[in-house]
């Protein structure tokens, strides 16, 4: 199964990519793009946080066949409504509700837990969903601080765990020449240079 989630993790940026992540899928086209898949073969996600990019990029992961929504959670229950007539549409059944997040986390048969709530809530519930034993796919920014950002990566390397962070531009070709011309430069020549201007001027 490990070697599925590395699979999925994998898949799951290209689809995002592919994507552009900010629309949403047509659920309608998402049905006639699904196969059957055995249950042996699946791979059974939960979304924490149902509105706007959480459920795009739930979307994006239904591209696959082999993933498996059995669980929603969000504070309204409208919301939840919804989602679950969206899902409806791609011919996906009515997945489990919840309202407390830990609650959809010790549901055993959930491998992946996507987090798409504001990112205030990612620090705790990435670290929550580690210690349930889940896989995850959390939605950018990572954190609203350094040390959020410190206590995370803390817990990702304790753990034997797949996370993914929703950083799915870094892959666009003009954002690689951008990183690459950064790692390029030489920088502490260029600010010796930028000095020795600015003290000979």
């Amino acid at each position: 199964m490990l070697g599925n989630r590395r699979d999925f993790i994998k898949k799951s940026t290209a689809g995002l990519i592919v994507s552009g992540a900010t629309f949403m899928f047509p659920m309608e086209l998402l049905a006639t793009m699904r196969k059957k898949v055995g249950p042996n073969d699946t791979i059974n996600v939960g979304l924490i946080g149902c509105n706007g990019m959480g459920f795009s990029d739930l979307s994006s992961f239904l591209k696959m066949s082999d993933i498996n929504v059995i669980a929603l959670c969000d504070v309204d229950e409208n919301v939840l409504q919804k989602r679950t007539a969206d899902l409806a549409k791609a011919g996906i059944k009515k997945p489990k509700w919840y309202k407390d997040y830990r609650k959809l986390l010790e549901n055993k048969d959930i491998d992946v837990a996507i987090i798409g709530t504001p990112d205030h809530w990612h620090c705790l519930q990435l670290t929550d969903a580690l210690q349930a034993g889940k896989d995850v796919y959390c939605e950018k920014p990572i954190a609203n601080s350094v040390q959020e950002a410190n206590i995370m990566l803390d817990y990702v390397g304790a753990s034997d765990r797949m996370v993914q962070i929703g950083q799915w531009q870094r892959s666009q070709p003009h954002f690689v020449d951008a990183i690459n011309y950064v790692h390029s430069v030489n920088w502490e020549k260029f600010v010796r240079r930028r000095l020795g201007h600015t003290k000979a001027g």
